[in-house]
Parts: C-alpha cells; structure tokens; sequence
C-alpha cells in the first residue's frame, strides 16, 4: 500500500476588483483589464461551469459602469432641453420686437398700435401721418433677456440724426409675448391762437384730445389764412418720454394782412405829423422796420392787436417807434373794421383805413 500524499491544485483565488475614483477612470481600466488578463481556466469543466465564468465580475463592473455613466447623461440632457427652450423664447421675443421697429418704419401706425397698444388718453395718428414722415433707420434689437413669464428688448434706431437706445418691457401672456412699451409720444402743438390751424399731412394735430406720433421727422403743414399763415417747421419725434416733443409754430400775417397794415401805419403817422402835438414831426420820412406782428389776440371778442415798427428819418438822426392797429374779425376771420393809435401809444383810440 503506498503511502504517497495525493496531487491536487489549489484553485486561482478571485482578486478584488479595482474601485477607481471616477466613472472615467472606470472605463478606461475596464479596457486595459480585459485586453492584459488572460481568461482564468474554469473551476469546474462543463457547461454550467462556462455559464458562470462567462458572468463573472468583468460583467458586472461593466454593468455598473454602464449605469453610471448613463445616470451621469442625464442632467447633461435636461440642462440641454432647458437651454433650447430658453433660446427659443428669446428669439420669439426678439422677433415680436423686431416686428414692432419694422411696422413703424414702414409708416404701419395701426400694426404699431396693436402690436403695442396705448394706454391713457389720446389718440394715435392714423398711417398717412407716419408714413409722411422721414422714417427711423438703422434700426436693430440688440440683447434680449428672458426671465420666466417677463422680459426685455434693448432696440436702438436712428431718427433725426440723433441715434436712440432704449428697453422694451414684455411680458408672456397665453403662451405669446406682448411688448408693454410704446414709442408713440404726444405731440403738444397747442398754439394760443386758434386762428392758426397745426396739421400733419392734412390731419389736425390741435384738436381736443392730445394726438400721438411714432418716431419719425415731420414737417408741418403749411397754411395761410384770411389772416395768419403758418406751418412749415420740422420737429422729430425720437420715441423716448423723457424728452417730451413740443413743436415750434412759426406764425406770421398773411401777405394780404402784412401789406395793407403796414401801409395802414404808415398813412396813420403821416396823418398825425399835420396835427399839433404829434410827437413826429412834419417833414420827416417814414420807413417801415421790420414786419407787423401780433401782440394780442381775444377769441371770444374775435379781434387781434397788431404792431407796425415805424423808423422817422431826419437827416443823420431816426426815430423809432411803434403804430398799434387793431382788426375785428368778422365769422369768416376777415378784418371787417380796423382802429388805431397814435404813435407810440398803446391804446387804439380810433377807426381808421385806407
């Protein structure tokens, strides 16, 4: 009988797998791993024992990896989502304020006004006044930012030769965006006398209730009366409150008027130099100075105080001195009677004429 010990092999013994830091590190070595380390022989020959090695820990740390790695993606998915939609509101912004700019610069005052409507008193001039005007140009929306349900466009345009930035609030309503400020400002044309008509493109700009104008360059009509004429001027609207349009008015006499109360002066200080007591004296040449103009005008009573600058010439000396004319109007605004006064004095006293 042999007393020899019997052979036998001890099996590999398992390593622990290696527990890198990071998933990058993980499938970096997962790679190197399975490329270095040969297939260890089967601890047991035989189908169920080739069923277990093949899933072994190899698969199972990969298996984890791959979890990993995708739970990783994920946020990088949402953050992804959440940027597209927040660009995606932003240019839907940018395009409503772009629209706005295109509409007042293609003379579309009523677009304009839906696209933004006007809140308080007032009323927006129709298109024939905008589309009048010497349009804005250049004009852009420079950075918009989006914050939940409200937003902002920064624009900037050129009108007038004056270049305009400014920020236009908006808010989110049923899922669109409503631009909520306007660039139509009131025109105060207010003239104190109501003889003289202000009108743009044959639309009053002087009635009752205020009138408003989108940016642009107007230029006012000009009218000539049975007395005065006006009109003429050119003004700019640029958009921005803080900076309030009030368009100048030049007024004047018609041709008419002018003439006939100059030569009305003239003949009045003449017939006043063949007085006694005149303070011009006989012999001295009158000269007009200058064109009458109005110094008082009484609605309710319908007369209007003119003033005549008159120069008296004596040799190298001259004196100056003012004619004060007066004309009733009749219902049509003609001059149905005139008074007036003696040199340098400031009351009419008479009836006078040609």
């Amino acid at each position: 009988m042999s007393t020899a010990m019997p052979q036998f092999e001890m099996p590999h013994q398992a390593e622990d797998p290696p527990r890198p830091e990071d998933a990058g590190a993980v499938a970096a070595d997962v790679g190197a791993m399975l490329a270095e380390r040969p297939d260890d022989p089967p601890l047991h020959p035989g189908p169920a024992g080739a069923l277990r090695h093949r899933f072994g820990w190899r698969q199972l740390l990969i298996a984890g990896l791959v979890g990993v790695l995708a739970g990783a993606g994920i946020p990088a998915t949402m953050q992804s989502f959440d940027d597209s939609a927040a660009s995606a509101e932003v240019e839907s912004l940018r395009s409503v304020a772009l629209e706005y700019l295109t509409a007042i610069a293609s003379g579309r005052a009523g677009v304009a006004t839906e696209l933004v409507p006007v809140e308080g008193s007032g009323r927006v001039a129709p298109d024939v006044v905008l589309q009048s005007a010497d349009p804005i140009t250049d004009y852009s929306v420079q950075l918009v930012q989006v914050d939940g349900q409200v937003g902002s466009a920064d624009i900037h345009y050129r009108v007038g030769g004056t270049e305009v930035f400014r920020a236009l609030a908006a808010e989110r309503l049923d899922g669109e965006w409503q631009l909520r400020t306007t660039l139509a400002e009131i025109a105060d044309v207010r003239f104190s006398d109501p003889i003289v008509r202000v009108q743009v493109a044959n639309v009053p700009l002087d009635g009752p209730s205020p009138v408003l104008l989108y940016p642009g360059s107007y230029t006012i009509d000009a009218l000539t009366g049975p007395f005065f004429l006006s009109g003429g001027d050119r003004f700019t609207v640029d958009g921005d409150l803080r900076t309030p349009t009030a368009p100048y008015v030049t007024a004047g006499l018609a041709p008419r008027i002018r003439d006939y109360a100059t030569e009305l002066a003239l003949d009045t200080v003449a017939d006043c130099q063949m007085r006694m007591g005149c303070p011009v004296a006989v012999g001295l040449r009158l000269l007009p100075v200058g064109e009458p103009y109005p110094v008082d005008v009484d609605t309710e009573q319908g007369v209007i105080d003119l003033s005549v600058p008159i120069m008296a010439l004596d040799g190298a000396d001259s004196q100056w001195f003012d004619v004060r004319l007066r004309a009733v109007l009749d219902d049509d605004g003609v001059p149905s009677e005139w008074l007036c006064s003696e040199p340098g004095e400031t009351e009419v006293r008479f009836r006078c004429g040609l």
